[in-house]
């Protein structure tokens, strides 16, 4: 039986929103979505929230600074990162934020679900100890 999972997804474009959901929703994945980060804080804030899965680069608030106010509000939900972009530039600080991993978009269709379950699973034993698993 696949592990259950409530998932927070948060990318500005409404789109992969719509489609990432109903793909975690089809695989037995909770799932809340939101365009817009500060609305996240909300959710992490008022409902149980097992892993957050956020896009890199959006306009008002990226990722990395979304992740940098979670830990400022002592919400440390594991993260896993989304991006298009190539991240070699920012790796060390993704990985020093405390993410899961990293996924792309371009890989990430059809495959969402068990990359997650994977990376959440793999690290639930650490999260307790803020540990990091690489999805590289």
């Amino acid at each position: 039986m696949p592990l259950p999972l409530h998932v927070l997804y948060i990318d500005d474009d409404e789109v992969a929103l719509v489609t990432a959901q109903l793909q975690l929703m089809r695989d037995g994945i909770q799932a809340e979505t939101t365009a817009y980060p500060l609305e996240g804080i909300s959710i992490l804030a008022s409902q149980d929230i097992d892993l957050v899965v956020i896009d890199v680069m959006m306009p008002a608030i990226d990722g990395l600074d979304f992740v940098r106010l979670m830990r400022s509000l002592d919400l440390h939900h594991p993260v896993v990162f989304l991006t298009s972009a190539d991240i070699v530039e920012i790796k060390d600080e993704i990985y020093g934020l405390g993410a899961l991993g990293v996924l792309s978009k371009s890989e990430r269709k059809g495959r969402l679900s068990e990359r997650l379950r994977a990376l959440y699973k793999s690290a639930s034993p650490q999260l307790s100890l803020g540990s990091t698993v690489s999805a590289f």
